[in-house]
């Protein structure tokens, strides 16, 4: 199959026309998005994130293995600021799917935990993942949101990063109790 075949098959699939499917195809933000999602999955959700699971994945992550998200900090503002709108929030959420979400959003950001910032900011990129991969919005509106999946993007990398040097240490502390 080429790739002209792949874009008219994922076109037909996603029951959108080729001309969108190859406008986000070219844009490095969805691709990007993609990828990241599926390297979190695999390193920090042990192959498989469920919303169900989120809050647990997050304290360990934190708690457990040391993750801080002080560089997060400027999203986690902006992720925070931005679904104090009902609105927006309800486009995210779809409806009640994650309640543990709005009584993070009522208290101030610096109230927050780092289990509890990071499990905000793990629920958005999950969200964004399902609006993605479920949602019944055209694959054009999914680049109106570009900053937002920008700061995913970042949001995973920094969970990527994180889980890629605790396993560098877990090799070395290994290596180093086998020697």
């Amino acid at each position: 199959m080429s790739a002209a075949d792949f874009d008219v098959w994922f076109a037909t699939y996603l029951q959108q026309s080729p001309i969108q499917v190859e406008r986000l195809l070219h844009d490095k933000t969805a691709v990007r998005f993609l990828i990241a999602w599926s390297l979190v999955e695999t390193s920090c959700f042990h192959g498989f994130a469920k919303g169900k699971d989120l809050a647990k994945h997050c304290r360990r992550i934190s708690e457990e293995e040391g993750f801080c998200s002080s560089s997060l900090m400027p999203i986690l503002k902006h992720f925070h600021e931005r679904y104090q709108d009902k609105t927006l929030y309800a486009n995210l959420m779809h409806g009640n799917s994650n309640p543990d979400i709005k009584p993070l959003l009522s208290r101030t950001v610096e109230s927050l935990s780092e289990a509890e910032s990071l499990y905000f900011l793990v629920s958005v990129v999950y969200r964004y993942r399902n609006n993605i991969f479920h949602g019944s919005k055209g694959v054009a509106s999914w680049l109106k949101f570009k900053p937002q999946i920008e700061h995913c993007i970042q949001i995973m990398q920094a969970l990527i990063t994180h889980a890629s040097q605790l396993a560098n240490w877990e090799t070395q502390f290994d290596a180093a109790q086998i020697a």
